[in-house]
């Protein structure tokens, strides 16, 4: 180990080293899986692939030019992660791909446009003459070094095939000539800029020739993997969406778990529209969009518009919304430009950014995606999407059906006094929250939590970049293999990283917010949660890291630290589905504390007696208004103002807060800046706006009252002159002449604008609660649209919520009949099964079962006999009697009522026994595979 010391002290600055054990020897490696070229070194391909010493080059570098005769889709596939890395470091790279024989592929030269930084791009027109250059120049810390050889980009030429690359070393006038030879070839009259408009004419052109055998030979040996097909939950979505389309549905909001393939799914979804506008609100999360896109859709041209390109005459256009949301960009754009919508992360659409981008357009369709909407948000989004939640897929559902792995969690104590480091707005002070957590003692804790829980492969979830850093040489100096992946400039190369983890080279990687969302490593076998997480989507994010399957990983195992602050109840309320209020999210700790948290099989949740007495310590369980304060303050605390009437009600709570005098009683009440004149002045408008039952009236009301505000107020006739244009109606005159008298004329002087911001929020909210009244007996639960019901009945294998199944057959749901688990229609039987059946009482555990993929055991209620009507029914004795069965795996799924899988009508084979009766019946065709694990179908 000496010499590793020795190795260590001759590090270059900003370098990130780590050590790799192969058999008995040490290696150091600085922040990649291979140092690259010794000087001079000639690597010849086979079995020596030149594209392992590629990425040792391109991890290290801080600029790199590149030129090649041509370039395939399989080759660019290859480098581009590595390249978005140097380029995510604010790097430079500059590129000349030839068209020599029009080998190079439009798809290669359209992924290279879709990499974005600091990126020159060129191509050298051969014009019938000849282009066969090859090489790469790497620049950093003011040294350098070039490769010359003979590898085009193409996946054979770096992995396996026989090319020979010799590289010239650190010395100067080596790789100093290279580097004065690609400042030539830049200026060669040949070179010109490539853009999508050159590509389109390429591509034609390319098209209607017969290629040479070169030509076809050299595209036949380095074919494009295919796109992926989508997964069951996918093509469901895709079904549904696909049916409220056609139902003239033209938005929708789609709530798919993180690892679930949101982004794929919008792609596929998007392949029937021509111009595509992808909206989010990070940087990284259009970069990844923009690789998933164009692997559905290869010819399309693309664009980004944020902060540093504008290009808004693409076929798809990958946005900023923080850019796009500015009135000068939206503007350039006719509100009928695009004729399919995304917007990502659409929990973030409540902002005003997101509203006026969403507001200014009039696609075909819109697509909101989100992994969990927050409860507070619901209304808002809904409303942005016509009210129209299309599909929903939770955590447990895609565990259930086999796409994503099982989970084993531990909420271990924190041994951080939160209780002694600030809290800023919305979170701690990131100066002493690093000062707390980057410590000897809490990194001593972590080990150990590691060395006992942990299974396989770690990502460790960290505050800052100082805190990952930190952990990473904590873990190091103990004897594990460890790397910090950040922003920062120390950062090890994100992608080999993460190659490095799935290989087991590395035993952990520690990460700030770099590997919330797009990280494909299935082998994850650990996610720590070492920071505090003010947000459920970031929190569920970062789990999802961990959540994919892999051979050999029987589940995620989850360390998650829980702390003596009221933030960390997010974590829980995340994990748990818990609704808002502090007397869910208790009743929901208790039952996962019993082990009756409706887990899938294979999870489990265990928290430690001293995680439990912490948690129990947080919550503020006495009355309903003290639930209804603590989520005000939790609210707050977590984003930095007070929640509206409307997203308190979204949360199950009432603000009309009758012990409070109402809304703003309640916000006098909670120490809001509402002045107590105002409020007493706006008491009785408030209780009137309550209980009003009239949509149109309200909206009357709104504007009548605005005017009246805006003219100083007390006016009935002028308050129905300036409000008739909105109004409309006959009986104005009445509702302003009463509504006059009832507030306007006692506002304070001065307070009119707050008065207005008042009371448009009460509208907001009672209208509303009056659109959830009138459209609950149509659809009856949100999460499926009585619209996109399909027509037909049932359809087999598909899931329904309880309350949906009666309209399925023409009936309304009762709720004392339909939660039963056998219901009569005429000559139809429902049977709805539980096979997990929990904590039911005694007396009442029917035993249910699969018997084999095609064959159900069921067993009746204990009253029923062979010879009753139901007896019949269920043997078909009765003439024209159908038996449907509905099954679900357990009650609940994510803290919810569970929804049913239709099972298809069953057809009696035989049955045995009296009160209970034991029935078997076959099903209409085997249990698919994705449904057998959660059905425990007998292999």
């Amino acid at each position: 180990m000496a010499a590793i010391a020795e190795q260590l002290d001759g590090c270059p600055p900003g370098a990130t080293p780590f050590i790799v054990q192969t058999g008995g020897h040490f290696h150091l490696r600085l922040g990649a899986t291979d140092s690259g070229h010794p000087p001079g070194r000639l690597v010849c391909g086979g079995g020596d692939p030149f594209l392992g010493h590629l990425v040792g080059h391109l991890d290290r570098a801080e600029a790199v030019d590149l030129a090649v005769a041509f370039a395939l889709e399989s080759g660019v596939a290859l480098v581009r992660p590595y390249l978005q890395d140097l380029l995510d470091r604010r790097g430079r790279l500059r590129l000349v791909v030839g068209d020599y024989l029009d080998v190079t592929e439009p798809a290669a030269l359209r992924m290279l446009m879709d990499l974005d930084g600091d990126v020159h791009r060129h191509v050298f027109e051969t014009r019938g003459g000849s282009f066969h250059v090859k090489s790469w120049i790497f620049r950093a810390r003011g040294c350098g070094d070039a490769v010359v050889g003979s590898s085009n980009l193409t996946r054979v030429a770096l992995t396996d095939g026989v090319e020979w690359n010799l590289s010239t070393g650190p010395d100067p006038a080596r790789w100093g000539a290279v580097g004065e030879a690609f400042e030539a070839l830049l200026h060669h009259p040949n070179v010109r800029p490539l853009d999508s408009a050159w590509i389109d004419a390429y591509a034609a052109r390319r098209s209607v020739q017969d290629p040479p055998a070169y030509t076809k030979a050299v595209r036949d040996e380095s074919p494009p993997d295919p796109p992926p097909e989508p997964h069951a939950i996918q093509r469901r979505a895709l079904q549904t969406l696909e049916g409220a389309r056609d139902g003239g549905a033209r938005a929708g909001l789609v709530v798919l778990a993180t690892g679930l393939g949101k982004t794929w799914l919008a792609a596929f979804d998007s392949v029937p529209f021509g111009r595509v506008l992808f909206v989010a609100h990070r940087d990284e999360i259009l970069t990844q969009a923009m690789a998933t896109f164009r692997r559905i859709r290869p010819e399309a041209r693309f664009g980004r518009y944020d902060g540093g390109e504008k290009v808004a005459d693409a076929d798809i256009v990958f946005a900023s919304v923080q850019t796009l949301g500015r009135m000068a960009h939206l503007e350039r754009f006719a509100p009928d430009t695009f004729d399919y919508i995304v917007v990502d992360e659409f929990h973030h659409a409540a902002a005003a950014t997101y509203r006026r981008v969403i507001g200014h357009f009039a696609p075909r369709f819109l697509l909101g995606l989100t992994a969990t909407p927050e409860r507070t948000d619901g209304g808002d989004l809904l409303h942005l999407c016509d009210h129209n939640l299309v599909f929903r897929c939770d955590l447990f559902e895609g565990i259930e059906e086999g796409l994503l792995a099982p989970f084993r969690y531990w909420g271990v104590p924190d041994p951080v006094d939160y209780a002694q480091i600030p809290w800023r707005s919305t979170r701690f002070d990131e100066v002493e929250l690093t000062s707390a957590l980057a410590t000897e003692a809490r990194a001593r804790n972590a080990l150990e939590q590691f060395r006992r829980r942990g299974a396989g492969p770690a990502l460790g979830f960290c505050c800052t970049v100082a805190h990952a850093d930190f952990m990473a040489d904590f873990f190091r100096q103990a004897g594990l293999r460890a790397a910090a992946v950040h922003s920062g400039p120390a950062s090890a190369p994100r992608t080999s990283s993460l190659e490095a983890l799935g290989r087991g080279e590395l035993e952990i990687v520690f990460a700030v917010d770099m590997f919330n969302e797009g990280v494909d490593v299935p082998a994850i076998g650990t996610v720590l949660m070492l920071r505090p997480t003010e947000s459920p989507i970031v929190w569920l994010q970062q789990l999802g890291r961990g959540l994919r399957r892999a051979e050999g990983k029987d589940a995620l195992h989850v360390v998650d630290y829980i702390g003596n602050h009221r933030s960390f109840l997010t974590k829980v309320r995340a994990l748990l589905a818990a609704p808002e209020g502090d007397r869910a999210l208790a009743a929901r700790l208790e039952a996962a504390i019993a082990g009756d948290a409706g887990l899938p099989d294979g999870c489990a949740v265990t928290y430690d007696l001293e995680a439990v007495d912490i948690l129990r310590s947080l919550l503020r369980v006495r009355d309903l208004d003290d639930d209804m304060e603590a989520f005000f303050a939790d609210f707050r605390l977590r984003h930095g103002r007070r929640p509206t009437a409307l997203e308190t009600w979204m949360s199950d709570f009432d603000p009309k807060a009758p012990n409070h005098g109402g809304w703003l009683g309640f916000l006098v009440h909670m120490g809001e800046p509402v002045d107590r004149r105002l409020a007493e002045a706006l008491r009785g408008l408030a209780a009137d706006i309550a209980r009003r039952a009239d949509a149109d009236a309200l909206h009357w009301l709104a504007a009548a009252l605005r005017a009246g505000l805006a003219t100083g107020g007390a006016d009935p006739q002028r308050i129905a002159t300036e409000a008739s244009e909105d109004a409309g109606t006959i009986w104005a005159m009445h509702l302003a002449e009463r509504d006059g008298r009832l507030a306007l004329a006692r506002v304070p002087d001065g307070m009119q604008a707050d008065a207005q911001t008042l009371i448009d929020e009460l509208i907001e909210w009672r209208l509303a609660t009056i659109i959830d009244e009138i459209a609950m007996p149509q659809r009856e639960v949100a999460e499926a649209p009585a619209p996109y019901l399909p027509a037909e009945g049932p359809v087999l294998w598909r899931s329904y919520e309880r309350r949906e199944i009666p309209r399925l057959f023409g009936a309304t749901f009762n709720e004392g009949a339909w939660n039963a688990g056998i219901v009569r229609l005429a000559n139809r039987l429902i049977l709805l099964t539980t096979l997990r059946k929990g904590a039911l009482a005694t007396g009442n555990h029917y035993e249910d079962a699969f018997l084999d993929a095609q064959t159900v055991q069921w067993q009746s209620q204990t009253r029923t006999r062979q010879d009753s009507r139901h007896g019949a029914m269920i043997s078909g004795r009765e003439p024209g009697a159908e038996v449907h069965l509905f099954v679900r795996s357990g009650k609940l799924r994510q803290g919810r009522a569970a929804p049913f899988i239709y099972c298809g009508p069953v057809r009696f084979l035989d049955w045995e026994g009296e009160q209970p009766i034991t029935v078997r019946f076959r099903l209409p065709e085997p249990v698919p595979e994705h449904l057998r694990r959660s059905f425990a179908v007998p292999d």
